[in-house]
C-alpha cells in the first residue's frame, strides 16, 4: 500500500467516525425527548387532580365550619328558648299555684257566704202566721182601721179590708206609717199568693206617663219579671194582685190594699 492511499483510508475513517458521530446524538436525542414528554404528562395530569383534591377538601372544610357555626348558632338559641320556656313554665306554675290558692279562700269565703244566705233565706221565708188588727192611724184619729198582719223575714204585710181607689189606699198607707206594697221578686209573688184571703188589693205599682213604663212607688228596684206588653196602659194604670194573676185596671176602681213596712231585724 502506497502512503497516499493510506492518508486516503485515514481521511476516510475520520469522515465516517464523524458521520456517525454526528448521527449518534441525534438517533440518541430523539427517543431521549419521547420520554421526557411521556413522563411528564401523568405529573401534570396527578398536579391537577391533587389540585382539585385540595379544592374539594378545603370546599367540604368550609362548608363543615359552616354548618358547625350555624349548629353552633342555633343549638344556642334553642336553649335560650328552652330557658325562656322553663322560666314561663315555672312563672305560669307559681301563677296557677297562687290562683288555685286564691280560689281555693274563695270558695271557702263563698262557702261561708253561701251558709250565711241560706241562713238569711231561711229566716227570710220564716212567715208567722197571720193575725187581725186594728191599726191605729193619724189620718183616722178615734177611728181604728182593720186589717189582717203577717209577716216573712223582715218584711210585714198589712191587708186593709176598707175598699179604696189606688189613691185612697196610698194615702192610707201613708197615714198608717206604711206604704203601698213593692213586691221585690217571683218568691215574694208566690208567698203573697199562698195566703188565705180571697179577693184582689192595690199594691204599689202604677204606669209612669213621665218615663212611658211600669214603676213601683218608691221607684226603687225590684227582680220581680214582668210581662211589659201583657199590661195596656188604656185599659187601666193602676196594678191589683190577686190569688192568681197580677192585673191593671182604672185606678178609679174599689179594692182593699196591701200595705208593707220593713223592720229594722229579723224578728225572734
Amino acid at each position: 500500500m502506497s502512503e497516499q492511499e493510506v492518508i486516503f483510508s485515514t481521511v476516510k475513517f475520520h469522515k465516517n467516525s464523524r458521520s456517525q458521530n454526528q448521527m449518534r446524538p441525534e438517533e440518541t436525542q430523539g427517543p431521549r425527548e419521547t420520554g421526557d414528554q411521556v413522563c411528564s404528562v401523568p405529573w401534570k395530569l396527578i398536579v391537577i387532580v391533587l389540585g382539585i383534591l385540595c379544592s374539594l377538601r378545603l370546599v367540604i372544610f368550609a362548608v363543615l365550619v359552616t354548618n358547625i357555626f350555624q349548629y353552633s348558632e342555633e343549638k344556642h338559641q334553642l336553649q335560650e328558648t328552652l330557658n325562656n320556656l322553663h322560666h314561663n313554665y315555672s312563672s305560669m306554675k307559681n301563677e296557677s299555684y297562687l290562683k288555685e290558692e286564691i280560689l281555693r279562700n274563695n270558695s271557702i269565703e263563698c262557702n261561708s257566704y253561701k251558709n250565711l244566705l241560706d241562713t238569711l233565706k231561711r229566716q227570710q221565708n220564716r212567715c208567722h202566721r197571720k193575725i187581725k188588727i186594728d191599726l191605729d192611724c193619724l189620718q183616722y184619729k178615734g177611728k181604728h182601721v182593720e186589717g189582717h198582719l203577717f209577716c216573712c223575714g223582715i218584711k210585714c204585710y198589712y191587708f186593709i179590708m176598707d175598699n179604696k181607689m189606688w189613691n185612697g189606699c196610698k194615702q192610707t198607707c201613708q197615714g198608717c206609717s206604711l206604704s203601698l206594697l213593692k213586691i221585690d221578686d217571683e218568691d215574694e209573688l208566690k208567698i203573697l199568693q199562698l195566703q188565705d184571703i180571697p179577693g184582689s188589693y192595690w199594691i204599689g205599682l202604677k204606669y209612669d206617663n213621665r218615663k212611658n213604663t211600669w214603676a213601683w212607688i218608691d221607684s226603687g228596684p225590684s227582680k220581680l219579671a214582668l210581662n211589659i206588653m201583657k199590661y195596656n196602659k188604656k185599659d187601666g194604670e193602676c196594678m191589683f194582685l190577686s190569688k192568681t194573676r197580677l192585673e191593671n185596671t182604672k185606678c178609679e176602681s174599689s179594692y182593699p190594699c196591701i200595705c208593707e213596712k220593713r223592720l229594722a231585724k229579723f224578728p225572734d
